[in-house]
Order: C-alpha cells, then sequence, then structure tokens
C-alpha cells in the first residue's frame, strides 16, 4: 500500500445532474454515376471473390476523401472496393440479394442497391435458422463491409461470430441495446463507428481538475489519462448508459459533469468513488496501473454477456469484442523454433499493457527511453528449465524463445517496473525519458502494418514505495498539461522533456 503525500482533505458533497444526448439521424448520401461502360479490368464481383494475402493497403485519408466526396464518381467506387475485396480475412456478413444487386450496379448494368439490407439475415439468426454462404449471405472483409455502410448506410452489422449466437436473447441483441436510438439502422451505424475508432467523431472535454478528497491521487492520475481519449469519451457520452451498469454509468456522469463547466473547473468523480469502494479499500493508496487495468476490466464486464465456458480465451476474444478491446487489446505470439525438426512452435498471449524491465545502471550510464526498454523487453531470450517439442517430442533443457506482437493496440499502455517487491521492497528510480514518437514496426510481424505512435499521456509517481503522490501528465487540445489532483499547469516541450520519473505511458497510434 501507499501512502499519499499530498492529500489530507475531507469528503465534500456535490450533486450532479444528468441528461440524455440527442440522437441524430444519419443522412443519405449523394451519389454521382459514371457514364463509362469499361468491364474488363474492373469487374468487381462481391459474390464471388477470393481473398488474397497481397498487402492491399487503403489510407486513412484516401478513404475519407472518397466518402466526402460529392463529386465522386462510381468508377472511382469501383477501383477503391477492387482493391479492398482483395484483402484476406472475410468475416462479415451481407445478404445476397443485396450483394447481387451491388454487384450489378457496380459493374454499370443494374439500378442503385438501396441501402444495405441484412435485417432478413438477422431475423434469420434470432430464429436460429440455417443460414448457407452464396445463398443467403456473401462474405467480405470489413474495409469493405466499412466503405458500403458508410456510402449505402442500412444494416445492422453482422459477423461470422454472430452465426453461432443461438438464442432470442443472444449476444447480439445485448451488444444492440448498448446504444440508446430509435431505430435499428441507428443502432448499427453507432456499432460500424466503433470498429473503425478513427473514423469516429472527436469529443475534446473541457479540461478540469479532480479534487482529492483524501487519498485518491492514484485515482484521479488514472482518470485524466482516460479522458484525454477522444474516442472513449464519445463512446460513453453518446451510447446508452443503464443505472445497473454501475462503473460504465458512474464514468458517464463524471464525463458530463467535465462537458458542462469551465476552463480548470475543479470537480469530484464522486459517483465512480462510490461504486469503487464496494471492491477494495479505496481511502487507501493503491497501484495506478492495477486500477487502470481494473477499470477497463469492469466497463467490459458491462458491455458483454459472459462468455461460454468451453471457448479459448482467444475464441472468446473474437465473439465477444467490445469497444474497450477496440480500444487497448493487442496481442503477443511467442517463438520457439525446435532445433531438431525446424518446426515453430506459437503461443498466444492477449495483452492490454506491457510491463517493461528497466535496464540496470551498471549497463548503461545515462538516461534510458522508451524504446530502449521495448528492445529489452522484445530481445531474444532463454528459457530454462526443459521444453519439449509439440511436433517431434525432442526435449531440451533451454531453449531460445522470441516475442512478437501479433495484433498491435490503438491505445498502447507500456508500465515500468519501477517497484520490485523481491528480494528487497524498493522503488526503482532509474530515470527513463518518454519518446515522443515510437515506431515498435521491430517488435511485431510483418503483417501488422500500422506500427507508428505518439505519446498521449504519462502517469509519474513521486516518493517511495511506501509513501509517494502520483500525477498525470496528459495531451489535450495539441499540448500537454499535468494534473497534480485538482491543480493544471500547461507544459513547454523543454518541462515535458525534463520529466524522466513517470511509470505509465500511453501512446495514441498515429494516422498516416
Amino acid at each position: 500500500m501507499f501512502i499519499c503525500c499530498k492529500s489530507n482533505k475531507k469528503p465534500k458533497a456535490i450533486q450532479t445532474q444528468t441528461q440524455n444526448p440527442p440522437q441524430t439521424q444519419p443522412k443519405q448520401s449523394k451519389y454521382q454515376i459514371r457514364t463509362s461502360n469499361d468491364q474488363d479490368q474492373h469487374s468487381t464481383n462481391l459474390t464471388n471473390i477470393d481473398g488474397t494475402n497481397e498487402k492491399t493497403n487503403i489510407s486513412l485519408q484516401e478513404h475519407e476523401k472518397f466518402i466526402l466526396n460529392e463529386k465522386k464518381t462510381l468508377e472511382h467506387e469501383r477501383d477503391i472496393i477492387t482493391k479492398l475485396i482483395e484483402l484476406p480475412d472475410k468475416t462479415h456478413l451481407i445478404d445476397f440479394n443485396w450483394a447481387m444487386a451491388y454487384t450489378n450496379y457496380i459493374k454499370d448494368i443494374g439500378l442503385h442497391p438501396g441501402e444495405i439490407k441484412n435485417q432478413i439475415l438477422y431475423d434469420k439468426i434470432r430464429n436460429r435458422e440455417e443460414l448457407v454462404l452464396d445463398k443467403h449471405y456473401v462474405l467480405v472483409n470489413y474495409q469493405v463491409w466499412n466503405m458500403l455502410e458508410a456510402i449505402y448506410k442500412g444494416g445492422p452489422m453482422l459477423t461470422i461470430n454472430d452465426l453461432d449466437r443461438k438464442s432470442d436473447n443472444n449476444i447480439l441483441d445485448q451488444s444492440l441495446k448498448v446504444f440508446a436510438s430509435p431505430s435499428m439502422n441507428d443502432l448499427d451505424l453507432k456499432q460500424a463507428k466503433i470498429r473503425n475508432i478513427q473514423l469516429m467523431p472527436i469529443k475534446e472535454l473541457q479540461i478540469v481538475g479532480l479534487e482529492n478528497e483524501i487519498y485518491f491521487c492514484y485515482l484521479n492520475s488514472v482518470l485524466q489519462c482516460l479522458m484525454g481519449i477522444p474516442q472513449l469519451n464519445y463512446y460513453f457520452l453518446h451510447s446508452y448508459q443503464s443505472e445497473c451498469k454501475l462503473f460504465s454509468y458512474a464514468y458517464a456522469l463524471l464525463l458530463r459533469k467535465a462537458s458542462k463547466v469551465h476552463y480548470k473547473s475543479r470537480i469530484v468523480a464522486k459517483e465512480l468513488i462510490k461504486v469503487l469502494q464496494k471492491h477494495f479499500s479505496i481511502y487507501e493508496m493503491h497501484d495506478s496501473s492495477e486500477l487502470l487495468l481494473f477499470i477497463l476490466d469492469k466497463f467490459k464486464e458491462e458491455i458483454i454477456i459472459t462468455p461460454q465456458l468451453n471457448l479459448s480465451s482467444q475464441d472468446q476474444f473474437k465473439q465477444y469484442i467490445t469497444f474497450i478491446d477496440e480500444l487497448f487489446h493487442g496481442q503477443l505470439n511467442s517463438f520457439i523454433k525446435c532445433p531438431n525438426c525446424d518446426k515453430i512452435s506459437q503461443h498466444q498471449d492477449p495483452f492490454y499493457d506491457l510491463s517493461l524491465p528497466l535496464i540496470n545502471k551498471n549497463f548503461m550510464q545515462r538516461k534510458l527511453t522508451i524504446q530502449e526498454c521495448l528492445n529489452n523487453y522484445f530481445k531474444e531470450e532463454m528459457i530454462e528449465g526443459g521444453w519439449t517439442c509439440s511436433f517431434c517430442n525432442e526435449k531440451f533443457k533451454s531453449i531460445k524463445r522470441r516475442v512478437k506482437i501479433t495484433f498491435a493496440p490503438n491505445i498502447l499502455v507500456l508500465q515500468l517496473k519501477r517497484f520490485q517487491s523481491y528480494p528487497l521492497q524498493k522503488k526503482i528510480k532509474e530515470p527513463v525519458i518518454a519518446d515522443m514518437e515510437l515506431n515498435i514496426k521491430n517488435f511485431c510481424v510483418p503483417e501488422v502494418i500500422d506500427t507508428k505512435y505518439e505519446l498521449q499521456a504519462m502517469i509519474v509517481h513521486s516518493g517511495t514505495i511506501d509513501q509517494g503522490h502520483y500525477v498525470a501528465v496528459v495531451k489535450r487540445n495539441q499540448n500537454f498539461y499535468l494534473f497534480n489532483d485538482d491543480e493544471i499547469e500547461r507544459l513547454s516541450l523543454n518541462q515535458l522533456n525534463r520529466i524522466d520519473q513517470a511509470y505509465l505511458f500511453m501512446y495514441r497510434k498515429k494516422c498516416d
């Protein structure tokens, strides 16, 4: 346990009011039809396309430019869709008849297909009817679905995981209830947006301080980091939050408070504190990194239903992906090559943060960087204690293992191992400076393309392992601010570069 060195304030009662966000109806997109009839080199057929492993990439800027261009032509759409359908990982269902109509339309031999009509598939899934590929539906990858949904609207969005949901009160119904909208189309539009978070509307909150009622600096620092993520703000402010979902509802109330007050006002996370104290002794100092993972886990629990016990952890993630996963989930693979048969054994591990060891000063007589800490974490290591190859059954006393990132999160959370409990309890004060930008390409498998990140937030701990204080440094409106509970200070680049005792880092994936 830590004891906060700063606060001795007593709790204050604060009255709050809640309001439901206004609902908006989706606008129909205007569209211009081309006049050319060229078919030979640009034939596009959603009902008969095999995925390839070719790295076809449409940049975010090209995607947005096409969607927003009121003078776009059908020929331009056909060119982009032709590129996108070559990508593998076909996971999204589209009604077969609509896909046929769209195929004819994109070839300029049919009428406009109208909105995507997946409601019939949704009804069949609810009624537990069997669906047949290329008879009732076709499969497309996420990029194609995202493009078509943005242009033609409609829905609902369905994936191959929905085919396994067998009851009327299934997970699909539960996930749709997360969004408070009057129509099915509105629900599907919101659900589609959270699956491409880089295209979500940005909701920057007012910059506010959080009062420290007693020993809450560890909580306030975590909340300031979360409040600095615009996509997370947008989700909780514009999605339905039932009072029975305690953590989500309490956090949404905090965001609404921050949305109503003036710059540098002081507010209290009163509702969230009440919820947290039911789970642990909140008035004692706790580890901010552990608290962050605890809160994210509670958010996830309130979004999804209990997973099926007979599924592996990887299958459970695929079936029960949440918006929290969209933001923070990453995946590591460990690779071990057998010296005898040359076969490679792999093991997958999901992660929401990476805990980086610090390099001893005896080997590094200067300040470390986060990049160097990552190099140390991902270096090839020797595994002792015996290993048996699952292919040839050969046994080895030691074996080399390499770890790579196979899925890079949108928000990369890195924690430094500053607190040591064995053999002696102590805090490691090794100075580490934050890289303003990171490229994790060398730590990823080749299939991971987007590997560039920029610094979003830091949590800094001062003091010892027994007594200390947490503050947060968060990027807001393109500037970095120091949040010391209810005290706020804008930092210059020079001040930022002098911070070398940070404990936790958040990096946001860059948009090329």
